[in-house]
């Protein structure tokens, strides 16, 4: 910041509606409790976005405070974890990786019939149907839109050769849980080790009946294993380990 010290959400701070980063607010007059993170994009151009601010210490608080129970969960649920993780993140992967092979496969056939095109507009300017200013237009856009196709078809091809080799690396998350079993506070350094980005949403009204409640949502993507919801997966294993012991649903 303008004050010399980089905070320590830099650079793991995303707008969830618009995608841009959030940025620290400060000043010498502020207390340590007023300090707050704004979007980068309604900072520049109100007309663009909404404000997504939210203040320094209580973001700090949500944040530990769902790192701690992550820690809890994985340290005592870790088998169950390692199933859970790995199921969500290949079904993620899944949907991603059809999406990807529908978008290059439509791309790949506009390809093939713009090829078609392109030979018959040959065609008809060769046999006098199509003059020449016109064959020389309509094939100049027909080629362009084929050339941005083509690029834009390898950049497909790559994402999901990608994808198709990725696995989740839940091994390397609970290697980062054991060393910090009793976290008391956050600093850079461990935000950094579980974190790759968190998504803040814009407050909202949950419910139209009462207008006065208004709550926001926070993303938190997790290194190795993506966005988990550790309360949801605490309470399935609770569950589960009920059943296992009592025999009841």
């Amino acid at each position: 910041t303008k004050m010399g010290e980089m905070g320590m959400f830099s650079g793991l701070l995303f707008c969830a509606d618009c995608g841009g980063k959030m940025y620290l607010c400060r000043a010498n007059h502020f207390k340590p409790e007023q300090e707050y993170y704004i979007c980068s994009t309604y900072r520049k151009d109100r007309t663009l976005c909404t404000t997504h601010s939210i203040r320094r210490v209580v973001l700090e608080e949500i944040v530990l405070r769902n790192l701690r129970e992550a820690i809890q969960y994985v340290t005592r649920y870790e088998d169950d974890f390692v199933q859970r993780a790995a199921d969500q993140s290949l079904r993620e992967r899944d949907k991603e990786l059809a999406q990807r092979k529908e978008a290059l496969a439509q791309a790949e056939k506009r390809i093939a019939e713009l090829d078609v095109i392109i030979k018959r507009l040959y065609e008809d300017n060769i046999s006098g149907k199509l003059s020449d200013a016109r064959f020389i237009k309509m094939s100049r856009d027909y080629e362009l839109e084929q050339s941005n196709l083509t690029a834009a078809a390898e950049v497909l091809r790559q994402d999901v050769k990608q994808q198709e080799k990725q696995k989740v690396n839940v091994r390397n998350f609970i290697s980062a849980v054991k060393k910090y079993t009793d976290m008391q506070q956050l600093d850079a350094a461990v935000l950094r080790e579980f974190v790759e980005k968190i998504y803040i949403s814009d407050v909202y009204t949950p419910d139209e009946n009462e207008p006065r409640i208004k709550v926001r949502d926070i993303e938190i993507v997790y290194n190795f294993i993506g966005a988990f919801d550790f309360e949801e997966a605490r309470e399935k294993s609770q569950a589960a380990q009920k059943i296992k012991k009592t025999g009841v649903a």
